[in-house]
């Protein structure tokens, strides 16, 4: 059996072709795996119109469920012009309308309240980092590449952390920029800029492979004015689960290997 990481990497590969059976494959894997490979598999399917159709398909039919398909997916597929697939997104994914700032301030004096009622417990709220935010960020040596570095961030400040946890947009770090890429030859891929230049632009997007565009392939450049990070990262998690979590994200040195 392949490694999980070379699976992943085979699957972005198949980017750059455009038969319908690959779609149909790919929902397969997306029904039936997880973690990494299901990320990659959804970005493979998110990329081209067609395969695009096929993933929404599985959802309206209750194959795949649509909350678990990550929002930079379906920003993505709404790049593709096909009527009938942009009908589709507009049944599934509403557009909601932009939370206010007072809305976010809410939000943040709700989970400050939260997390100063109790005591939280790093080793409980490592498992919850893994899940949540590991897939994205490195915290000393745990964690992915997509996001930026968390280790030398001001962990030890509260209100910095919840202001960027909560609305990660207010603050977007230089080289993190969130762009849309459309290619000439009908991909819609999405992430922030690895390198540039006048010949190549490297793309890595959630799924933290990097692509490589050239230049002459790419149809429209979008920078989006957002961050990659998500919205509601800390939606549907327990009082207890939130300061285990903010325990572990300001600890000053690791606590497991």
């Amino acid at each position: 059996m392949r490694r999980p990481s070379l699976r992943k990497a085979a699957l972005i590969s198949l980017m750059t072709y455009g038969q319908p059976e690959v779609g149909t494959q790919t929902v397969a894997i997306v029904e039936t795996s997880a973690g990494d490979i299901r990320l990659a598999a959804l970005a493979l399917l998110a990329s081209r119109a067609e395969w695009s159709q096929q993933l929404l398909q599985a959802v309206k039919s209750g194959r795949i469920g649509a909350n678990t398909v990550p929002r930079d997916m379906v920003e993505r597929m709404r790049q593709h012009e096909p009527k009938q697939l942009q009908s589709m997104l507009a049944e599934l994914y509403p557009v909601k309308p932009a939370t206010g700032v007072t809305d976010f301030i809410a939000k943040i004096a709700d989970v400050e309240a939260k997390l100063k009622a109790g005591t939280g417990n790093p080793y409980a709220g490592e498992p919850i980092y893994m899940e949540r935010c590991a897939p994205c960020h490195k915290l000393f040596f745990k964690g992915g590449k997509i996001g930026p570095e968390l280790t030398a961030y001001q962990r030890d400040n509260l209100g910095t952390m919840l202001i960027s946890v909560v609305n990660p947009n207010i603050e977007i770090r230089e080289g993190f920029q969130y762009f849309s890429v459309t290619t000439n030859d009908g991909r819609s891929l999405s992430g922030f800029l690895v390198e540039r230049d006048a010949q190549i632009l490297v793309l890595r997007g959630l799924e933290g492979e990097d692509i490589t565009l050239r230049q002459a392939d790419i149809r429209l450049l979008t920078p989006m004015g957002r961050s990659l990070m998500p919205e509601g990262l800390l939606d549907g998690m327990e009082p207890q689960q939130l300061r285990d979590l903010f325990a572990y994200l300001r600890i000053s040195q690791p606590i497991s290997k």
